[in-house]
């Protein structure tokens, strides 16, 4: 099969936002007060040190797939009770059991998987629960959980350079920021992180002064920045109001319209599963194999065509078959033309790899 050069997108199609003044999409009313973070991290360790303020946490409880590197080993410097339970990330039919293994005391964080996941029904006298949304953002789950605490990081959908969210469902929200420092190094991380978004814009314009490695240097210094700096820090108020200009936005209008074009089109084999759920709309193109090889084959034949798909938590092992995962981003940023030329790349490779 014979496919077109991509020259639509010089930078490829990939994971970290360009710097956009406005998103042509319809906007969400979100139905429930927020406070503004730099990072998920934060929130949710914002939320655990609420928590702790007026309850005994005996057990703070965590999905065992999940991003260890950037979360749980970030909670640990402040809580050494966490413990892990086993949970099913592609099977969403499939209620989490909580009352099988926590108690009323106990502190229990739900991933809603690539925003494809039920709320969950707390029951009376259960352990409270938090709810990270960080891969379903504006989700039905999320914009109807019946969670005690939400949190979610948003520039993994938006175009900000740092940026999380905090929310009560059924409660009215108070957060005391008091004691909340300024911290220059965070506000440098997101001066850096912001110039490397205007970089990818400049670079995606064609400007002939700058290099791929000119943003993605910057990218790659905030994300170190994050995994190593454990503080809560007061958002500087410019910051939050561009969080705040994008965070209406209904990122999922286009993403449904890109996957659903490409749930059409894609080739169906049995060594390679699309995870997708009727009625709900996927955090990207999420892509699922039994062997590792064929996982890593694929992924290395997308980034020789300048499509860069996220491997998804690496350091995880799942009880499954099905263990392998990447996701490809189908996000605003792209169109129909882009979401062929995704589709001509899988195909080609499926057809000339069925023996991998």
């Amino acid at each position: 099969m014979n496919i077109t050069p991509y020259i639509r997108h010089r930078e490829g199609i990939g994971s970290s936002f360009h710097k956009v003044d406005e998103i042509d999409l319809n906007l969400v009313k979100l139905n429930f007060e927020y406070e503004i973070f730099y990072s998920g991290r934060q929130a949710f360790k914002y939320i655990l040190d609420e928590i702790h303020q007026n309850n005994s946490i005996e057990k703070i409880w965590m999905p065992k797939y999940y991003c260890q590197n950037s979360m749980n080993d970030w909670i640990k410097n402040s809580y050494d009770n966490i413990f892990f339970y086993q949970t099913k990330p592609f099977e969403f039919d499939k209620p989490l059991l909580i009352d099988t293994f926590a108690t009323k005391n106990d502190v229990v964080l739900i991933n809603n998987y690539w925003g494809l996941c039920d709320p969950i029904e707390k029951k009376k006298d259960s352990a409270i629960i938090i709810e990270d949304h960080s891969h379903g953002w504006l989700s039905h789950n999320c914009l109807h959980s019946k969670a005690d605490y939400c949190f979610a990081s948003l520039r993994k959908s938006l175009p900000i350079p740092l940026g999380g969210i905090y929310w009560k469902p059924n409660e009215e929200l108070i957060i005391d920021t008091t004691d909340f420092k300024e911290d220059d190094s965070y506000y440098n991380a997101w001066d850096i992180g912001y110039k490397a978004m205007q970089d990818k814009k400049l670079y995606k314009g064609y400007n002939e002064t700058l290099d791929k490695q000119s943003y993605l240097d910057g990218v790659n210094t905030v994300e170190l920045f994050l995994d190593q700096h454990h503080q809560i820090v007061k958002v500087r108020k410019e910051d939050e109001a561009f969080i705040k200009k994008f965070v209406n936005y209904n990122i999922l209008e286009k993403k449904r319209d890109n996957l659903k074009h490409l749930y059409k089109t894609l080739i169906d084999v049995n060594f390679m599963k699309i995870v997708k759920r009727k009625k709900h709309t996927a955090f990207g193109l999420m892509l699922l194999f039994k062997r590792e090889e064929q996982c890593n084959a694929l992924r290395k034949h997308l980034i020789k065509n300048e499509i860069y798909p996220s491997l998804l938590w690496p350091n995880n092992t799942l009880s499954s078959e099905w263990e392998f995962s990447i996701n490809i981003h189908v996000d605003f940023r792209y169109t129909i033309d882009d979401m062929n030329y995704i589709k001509n790349n899988i195909n080609n490779w499926i057809t000339t790899n069925k023996s991998l």
